[in-house]
């Protein structure tokens, strides 16, 4: 007796929307977990590379017997001139680029200005993945903001700023924080205690980014001027200052485009995650070198 072989019924259309329901579910669970989980690894590397920073400024310091200096601030003030990152190339692993530019005999004029020559353009254009948090968008030339008084073409970004502490002083005038014009400190003189004092901390395209050439002219504080690689910490973090009329601020500041907060740099070489709702006393307090009081990193 031969028994018919039964027909397999296919998926019923309820059937399939109910599947892709099912799937759309599991995806939607899914991608904030992985989306956080690469975030939480860009903001690892972030970390690492004010790390190499620091160990970078500490090396400099070690040889020098000083932190570098904010900015060179000499010859003419509407001039260019080198910054702190520049200064700490060779301990970053960029000695030729450091060779290239001779910092130490050169000013930043001499290779940004009207008619440069394609060698100098390259130089300044060089991208430094050590200077680059891996959460930003910036494009490698900064477009964000003009550099120097007038703009001739955009050089490198960066996301790194020095921490001038709180003080709005151009030129080699006394700033409260560790970098500005010809500073020079040493380690012996952040008062507060190196573990206490931020040197660097992270700036976004929000923010205007940064460049690691240096500043675009020595005599204002202004976001195209000493503001290009150098940070005020009494500007709130994170904050956008153009959505309360004040776009001139916009660039003068610390922000990240990490969920809750930024990362800093401390004088001893750690690097730690203040949280967006930190009180702005708490991040004047730390990014004074010397002025006394007592406080502890949330």
């Amino acid at each position: 007796m031969t028994h018919a072989v039964g027909r397999r019924q296919a998926f019923t259309l309820v059937e399939l929307l109910v599947v892709i329901a099912i799937i759309g579910i599991l995806v939607a669970l899914l991608l904030p977990a992985i989306q956080a989980a690469r975030e939480a690894a860009r903001r690892s590397e972030c970390v690492n590379n004010l790390k190499q920073i620091g160990i970078a400024m500490h090396n400099y310091h070690d040889t020098n017997k000083a932190l570098p200096a904010g900015f060179i601030s000499v010859g003419g003030a509407n001039d260019p001139h080198f910054g702190w990152a520049v200064f700490i190339l060779p301990y970053m692993e960029h000695s030729s680029l450091y060779d290239q530019l001779e910092p130490d005999v050169k000013r930043l004029r001499q290779f940004y200005y009207a008619s440069p020559t394609a060698a100098h353009r390259a130089l300044l254009q060089t991208k430094i993945p050590g200077y680059r948090c891996p959460s930003d968008v910036s494009n490698d030339l900064n477009n964000l903001c003009p550099f120097g008084n007038p703009e001739h073409f955009d050089i490198a970004t960066s996301n790194y700023v020095a921490c001038k502490g709180t003080g709005a002083e151009v030129n080699a005038t006394e700033s409260d924080g560790c970098f500005y014009g010809n500073s020079w400190l040493t380690l012996a003189e952040l008062l507060d205690g190196s573990s206490m004092t931020v040197l660097a901390g992270e700036r976004n395209r929000l923010h205007l980014a940064a460049v690691w050439a240096g500043v675009g002219r020595r005599n204002s504080i202004g976001n195209e001027h000493t503001a290009r690689t150098i940070a005020r910490i009494s500007f709130r973090l994170k904050f956008d200052y153009t959505l309360v009329g004040q776009p001139q601020n916009q660039g003068k500041g610390f922000g990240s485009y990490h969920p809750g907060g930024a990362n800093f740099l401390f004088g001893d070489g750690a690097v730690h995650f203040l949280g967006d709702d930190t009180q702005q006393a708490l991040m004047n307090n730390l990014g004074k070198r010397a002025d006394g009081q007592v406080v502890s990193i949330p």
